[in-house]
């Protein structure tokens, strides 16, 4: 079912012009046409925007545009590098709010200013396309004969594609990822774990020596599930439900998953026990660097994060299999840029997206300790953890999925927030998996 604009105008007159207050409106020295929402006619005028671009650089026109994205050093860099290549454009960095980004970025677009250039997820763009949110960049991305597009590692670029269009470019694979104190394992004589039963046993061993097993914070419980998808990749019913084609109240994957987890829970091996919960993620990241958590779940993509961070040294586990020797389900969730429908400066904002995923602009993300969704820089990966993260993408028994956040805006907020902890405090997996399943009835129309 197509969740209306309307709601989102509800939604923006109640929370207020969340993104616009970050930063002023995009503007030039001198008033320039708005841009009709979704229109890419100019897409191929490639030349004659750079013309536009050179002669209003000369005559000291200067753009503002405004990207809603991480203020961290790379993002920093690649803006300072843009703006170097490109004097007509300036470009303002909206700190992102992640936990929070869908919502802010709708009350923007409601409102009739967004953001030029907004960070989303990939697979999950069309919690923007179902309500005609997102700008149509297919011509962009497949002038010149895909000059653009096949810079692109296919599986990433493709995961911002929408019936056939794209509407947000990626630029860095999200893998669902379990980091690990090697020097915690080291003292407790841990051996990697490589099944469910194993990962069981060494949180056990590590609450009998004061350590926590799990960490993971509240708003991304979601990580969890990948041991569903791993059940489901195995009982050949993967495809059926992250397409929403299942009846949720007979997914035996989800099933036991969340009774695994129950289980943790219920046993203390999860930071900070009773609290588990509702801690933030600064709660526990802050747990993981004092070493009070053996292993943390979180995206992939934080692995220079953790690396340089931590007084210990950090590896890449794999998630346990359920099955041994059996598949081992991959998501392909991916960072990446999209450009609201009704935004000011579309032709800008399509400059800097294509810098940002220029070697140049990949490059920093590469020196942040991220992985590329480029072809070209993959083999510029000299990281050994971003190297161990790698190895968990390829193998004969690797089965690709996309999360299924990517169902709706509902089902995103109940698996992110709601399923696992409702199951650990009491309620039954059988109700649990109602709720998911009415959830999917009232929001994944005409699947």
């Amino acid at each position: 079912m197509k969740r209306k604009l309307t709601a989102v105008l509800t939604v923006a007159l109640a929370a207020g012009i969340m993104v616009t207050g970050c930063g002023s409106s995009g503007t030039t020295t001198k008033e320039s046409a708005a841009t009709t929402a979704g229109d890419t006619t100019a897409a191929g005028d490639t030349k004659e925007a750079g013309d536009t671009a050179t002669e209003a650089a000369k005559s000291g026109e200067v753009t503002t545009i405004r990207f809603y994205g991480s203020d961290s050093e790379y993002n920093q860099n690649i803006v300072a590098g843009f703006q170097t290549e490109n004097p007509d454009i300036k470009v303002e960095i909206v700190p992102v709010d992640f936990d929070n980004a869908e919502q802010i970025i709708k009350t923007g677009i409601a409102s009739g200013d967004p953001v030029d250039v907004s960070f989303f997820w990939g697979s999950q763009i069309n919690a923007f396309t179902d309500d005609n949110m997102a700008y149509d960049i297919t011509p962009y991305l497949t002038e010149n004969n895909n000059e653009w597009k096949d810079t692109f590692v296919p599986a990433y670029i493709d995961a911002g594609m929408v019936d056939g269009k794209y509407y947000a470019v990626s630029y860095q694979p999200v893998i669902e990822t379990i980091f690990y104190n090697k020097d915690l394992f080291t003292q407790y004589n841990v051996e990697i774990p490589k099944t469910w039963d194993e990962f069981v046993e060494a949180c056990k061993v590590f609450k009998d020596n004061g350590v926590y097993g799990v960490g993971n914070w509240n708003g991304q419980n979601h990580q969890l599930l990948q041991f569903a998808y791993q059940y489901m990749a195995n009982d050949g019913t993967l495809e059926e439900y992250v397409a929403g084609k299942g009846d949720f109240t007979q997914c035996e994957g989800l099933k036991k998953c969340l009774e695994n987890w129950k289980s943790v829970y219920d046993a203390g091996y999860w930071y900070p026990g009773e609290g588990a919960l509702t801690s933030t993620k600064d709660q526990t990241q802050a747990a993981w660097y004092q070493g009070k958590v053996a292993m943390l779940f979180d995206a992939g993509s934080n692995a220079g994060e953790y690396t340089k961070n931590s007084e210990f040294e950090v590896g890449i586990l794999p998630f346990p299999y359920v099955a041994e020797g059996g598949k081992y389900a991959l998501n392909t969730v991916t960072n990446a840029l999209f450009i609201p429908a009704n935004a000011k400066h579309p032709e800008e904002a399509v400059r800097f997206m294509k810098y940002y995923t220029s070697d140049a602009g990949i490059e920093e993300i590469i020196k942040s300790g991220r992985l590329p969704a480029t072809i070209s820089m993959q083999d510029k990966v000299d990281s050994e953890i971003l190297k161990d993260l790698l190895a968990t993408t390829v193998g004969d028994n690797v089965v690709g999925y996309k999360q299924m956040q990517g169902l709706s805006s509902e089902i995103n907020s109940f698996l992110q927030n709601d399923m696992v902890g409702m199951v650990c405090t009491g309620t039954s997996v059988e109700d649990t998996l109602e709720q998911l399943e009415d959830l999917k009835q009232a929001t994944v129309k005409g699947e």
